[in-house]
Order: C-alpha cells, then structure tokens, then sequence
C-alpha cells in the first residue's frame, strides 16, 4: 500500500509538471484559453479565440456582464448552436448534452464605469423584462445597485497526497529509534471549504477537514505506553514495518490571492484541530499484523500555519505544527511538517 502511495505521490508530481507545460503551450494556442463557470446547476465553459481577449473576458466576469450572454442559453431558439452578434461581441453557442458551450470569436471593449449586479442565480429574462418597466426612480436605484460591488459565495472539495517528518526542537533524530522513513511516511486528507470572494483576487476560505499521518519508523520499532514515557523498543526479532497512525479533525482557514481561471494562487493560514484516533501497527518478517489502540502520550490538540501555491485545480502545501506532537516531558519534543499536493477545485 506504502509503495503505491508512493508512486502515486511521484505521478502527481509529473502532473504538476506537465500541467506547467500545457500552460505555458496554451499561451500560443489562443483556442485553448477557457473559463468555466456555474450557472445555475449546469456549468458553461467558455473559450476564446483570441487570447488577448483574456482580459476583457475576466472583466466582464467580474462586472456581471457575462448574464446578458447567458439570456441566450435557455432560449427556446436555439435548440443546438447558434451564431451571436450583440453589443458583447460576436460569439457562437453550442448545447450538447446538457453541456453549454460558448465560443468568443471577438469581444467588444467594455466601458469600465459600468458595474451590475453579480447574482447569477437569478432568471436572467425576468430581469431584463423588470429592467424594461421600471420607471425612472427604478432606474436610478438600478444604476446605484449596479456601481455596488457584490460578495458571492462558493464551495471546495479538496483532497490532500502528501509526507510526513519529524521536526525536532534539538539535535537530530538520525540513528535515533525515532527516525522515520521519509518516502513511506504518508499524509492523506480530505477538506470542504466555505470560499469567501473579497474581491476579484482575494479569497478568505474557512472549512472543515479529516487528516491521517501514518509515521512509518525507519528501524524495527516497538512501541509502548509506560505511565511517565513513551516507551520505544526494538523488536529482536525483526520486523517487516513499524508505524504509528494519527486522525485529527481539523478547522482550517486560509486568505488566497491570484486569478482563479489564470495563473498562480497563493495562500496562507492556519488550523486547529482535535486528535480523534491513534493507533500502532507492526507487520514481522513472516506477514503476522498485530494493531493497538493507545493515546502514546500524544497531545489531544494540534495547531499551525500552512501554505499553498498552485494553478487550476491543483497546489503544492506545506503543513507545520507549532505544538509538538507528543505530551512535554513523555517523549522527545518534535514537530510534524507535511508536504504534498491538494487537487479540488470549486464550484
């Protein structure tokens, strides 16, 4: 199980080089320019043919402009594809399956004193036929709702692949029964964040997570719960693995910048979380398991800081706790640090 996590870990990194490749390739293919976004309960991809029009694209995003392309999509009209021209620009739009497709052969400069509303839930041709029998009060209430900006709301599922080590306050743990094998320590969890929209490059993400850090020990460890220490041992006899098991149920919260369509997200936070279980398991040379249940004077709760950097949906993160993982004065004052890659991406 250790190996395939391992070499599960070592293709994600390739992923994550490949997908800076295509990026970067994606540059030159102004075709392959895309932004998807939620409508309703159905998603609308939308592509460009020209890459420089990038930017007036994520402008009309952000203003709310977008909804008077969207009118079109449930329009009884246009039952597969359809060729648009309007004050937008010129674009084609294509159905298939459930699937919306819009195609931008050109966007029209948008005047960037406008603003309008941003709520995409709303149906688009009910308010075009309000807007058209409001009488000139509406109008002025209209023209102040659409220079206020909006905050929305989303959501992320996210899954963490990662590894774990030991970092201690003093010394060194090489040659130590307490050293562990660095590639088959493994981090995995699984996280849901509540997406805050600040503006159009900030984020604030507050969330809920399940976390399991597996520390594979480097040498044939027993390990032992004696009532002023933590007892390790080795096994005379050999053993095939060694490793101490930890769930935690954390509260994470974290403050993201950068465009989500294009480019580099960046982030910083923090978390505190709750150990929900811990557990030794020890597998000897002949396959016997024997798996025991115990505190192994772990502190209960947990906190730190963490960091991540990543494109599209998916990031490399750093996890560290500021607490040590075992209780003071019961075993050696250590730290955990994780690194690995979170995949997800909202909606």
């Amino acid at each position: 199980m250790n190996k395939f996590l391992v070499s599960l870990f070592s293709l994600m990194l390739f992923l994550v080089i490949s997908s800076a490749s295509l990026a970067n390739h994606a540059q030159n293919l102004g075709e392959q320019d895309s932004m998807v976004i939620q409508f309703g309960r159905s998603k609308v991809v939308i592509y460009l043919a020209n890459k420089d029009d990038k930017a007036k694209l994520q402008e009309m995003y952000d203003k709310g402009i977008l909804k008077d392309v969207f009118k079109y999509l449930d329009a009884p009209q246009f039952a597969d594809t359809a060729m648009v021209k309007d004050n937008n620009g010129e674009y084609r739009i294509i159905k298939k399956g459930g699937l919306s497709i819009i195609y931008f052969d050109k966007i029209k400069d948008i005047d960037r004193n406008t603003r309008v509303d941003m709520d995409w839930s709303k149906n688009l041709n009910n308010d075009r036929d309000r807007d058209d029998d409001n009488d000139d009060d509406d109008d002025d209430n209209d023209r102040v709702k659409r220079n206020r900006y909006r905050m929305h709301n989303s959501h992320e599922f996210g899954l963490d692949l990662g590894l774990n080590s030991f970092i201690p306050k003093e010394g060194s743990l090489s040659g130590t029964l307490y050293e562990l094998n660095p590639t088959r320590s493994n981090y995995v969890a699984l996280n849901y964040f509540n997406v805050f929209n600040l503006s159009r490059y900030a984020r604030f993400k507050v969330g809920v997570e399940v976390s399991w850090y597996n520390f594979m020990f480097d040498k044939d460890i027993r390990l032992s719960t004696q009532t002023n220490a933590l007892d390790l041992s080795l096994d005379p006899n050999g053993l095939r693995k060694s490793k101490l098991g930890v769930t935690y149920l954390n509260l994470p919260v974290l403050f993201e910048v950068g465009r989500r369509y294009w480019g580099m997200r960046f982030g910083v936070g923090g978390y505190v979380g709750y150990r929900v279980k811990s557990w030794t398991k020890a597998v000897t040379l002949n396959g016997d398991k024997q798996k025991d249940n115990d505190s192994y004077h772990l502190n209960n709760f947990r906190y730190g800081v963490t960091g991540q950097i990543g494109f599209r949906w998916i990031k490399l993160f750093v996890n560290y706790d500021l607490n040590p993982l075992f209780i003071k004065d019961k075993a050696p004052e250590v730290n955990t640090l994780s690194i690995g890659f979170r995949f997800g991406d909202g909606y």
